[in-house]
């Protein structure tokens, strides 16, 4: 077990983590239905060339003799018609549609809106029209050719690179496995949504909190429940969700309170990597592992790279959790999952308001602030309750201010700003 008692900046602490973190291996093939947001585990070959042959661009008509102000239509081609043994003679000319083949002899193709057709199907080209050879046309595999990467491992697909693989006839894809997620909370002053609360307890947010955000950004998340203050059924929490987990994340407990057990009970069963931080709000941020390079926890089923199972603890504040999971443990779990980074991509943007404290503040800090588009660009304005235990503040905000050690922030100065909850 090894442990570090300095306090990190949160930007050592970022770094860190995204350093010391890299993507599972473990990977699975998935429908296309449920490939939006999955990061590719290996390249993906073309398998038919696009266009698979030569077909019109445009609807109007097929000619052999550029050269020419006339031509006899001999035939008519629609998409999904085959050309095959057809061949067109100069001075002739085949009626097409966008997408249908262009049969042999074909010089180009001429839109519809540029001919005049006769009684006895003779076309003319209107006065003025002037015909560029080869025009219209889409050669074959002039987009893809076969045995070309149609995508390459570490894409993350969306609904167009879809829309590619059903093009080549692909059903399924290889894709890194999602990230399996244990969340707890920890507190027996806590009491789930909906029961009585009697004198001293708390109803349990942080915990349905974190569950939903990480579901609606597409991870694999199992409700661990609220772990009780007691050693001995932390650690064995702990263990048996290390077993079939990549990471754990826990709200609560992990402070210097003589009830606060998620700490010790880490050490016991894996390494404790760093214990607290220097911000506002979040200080007791921990992270460590449970799994190979512990000494504890072998024989665990997951593998997320290391064989290791990721522990992360939040504070049990709900601002602090809030914070420091959007800030600190959702861009290592975005890690481990393959996918970009976006918290490494902040905006830069003028407060608009006072950022003034009677006395400032010694730690890195987070504001919770509210964004509003102006014609004169971008409002920066903190939301009135700032404390670690105001969630309705949080609520209201939709991005995190950063303000530096000591700073006081006057309207116009410049400031680091995290947009919430933007991947949902």
């Amino acid at each position: 077990m090894t442990m570090s008692q300095d306090l990190l900046d949160y930007h050592d602490a970022l770094a860190t983590l995204l350093q010391t973190h890299r993507p599972i291996s473990r990977t699975e093939q998935a429908p296309l239905a449920e490939l939006n947001g999955r990061v590719l585990a290996q390249d993906v070959a073309v398998r038919f060339d696009v266009p698979t042959f030569d077909n019109s661009a445009m609807d109007g008509y097929a000619i052999h003799g550029d050269d020419r102000r006339h031509w006899q239509v001999q035939h008519r081609i629609a998409a999904g018609d085959a050309a095959t043994g057809l061949t067109l003679q100069p001075g002739k000319a085949a009626r097409i549609f966008t997408g249908a083949p262009v049969p042999a002899g074909t010089t180009s193709v001429v839109m519809q809106e540029h001919v005049a057709r006769g009684a006895d199907d003779r076309i003319t080209l209107i006065d003025g029209t002037r015909i560029k050879p080869g025009q219209h046309i889409r050669r074959q595999a002039e987009e893809l050719q076969t045995g070309t990467t149609l995508l390459r491992q570490g894409q993350r697909l969306n609904p167009a690179t879809i829309g590619l693989l059903a093009i080549q006839g692909y059903t399924h894809a290889p894709v890194l496995a999602r990230l399996r997620v244990t969340v707890f909370s920890s507190g027996n002053e806590l009491v789930p949504p909906g029961q009585p609360l009697q004198p001293g307890q708390i109803y349990d947010s942080n915990r349905i909190m974190l569950i939903t955000w990480l579901r609606a950004l597409g991870f694999e998340v199992h409700d661990g429940g609220a772990l009780p203050d007691q050693l001995a059924a932390t650690r064995t929490a702990l263990q048996q969700a290390a077993q079939h987990s990549d990471t754990i994340l826990c709200s609560g407990g992990v402070s210097v309170g003589e009830e606060d057990h998620l700490k010790n009970a880490l050490t016991e069963v894996g390494t404790l990597i760093q214990w607290r931080l220097f911000i506002k709000p979040g200080k007791p941020f921990t992270w460590g592992h449970i799994g190979k390079g512990s000494g504890h926890g072998n024989g665990n089923d997951n593998d997320n790279g290391d064989g290791a199972c990721r522990v992360f603890m939040l504070p049990g504040n709900p601002v602090s959790s809030l914070v420091t999971f959007q800030q600190l443990a959702l861009p290592t779990l975005r890690r481990l999952s393959g996918l970009p980074i976006e918290q490494a991509r902040p905006l830069q943007l003028q407060a608009s308001a006072d950022f003034r404290r009677d006395e400032p503040e010694p730690r890195r800090e987070f504001v919770r602030v509210v964004l509003r588009q102006h014609e004169a660009g971008w409002q920066v304005t903190p939301v009135a309750q700032q404390g670690s235990n105001m969630l309705s503040g949080a609520a209201h905000a939709n991005a995190l201010a950063e303000t530096p050690p000591g700073a006081r922030v006057a309207p116009g100065d410049r400031l680091t700003v995290y947009p919430l909850f933007e991947l949902l």
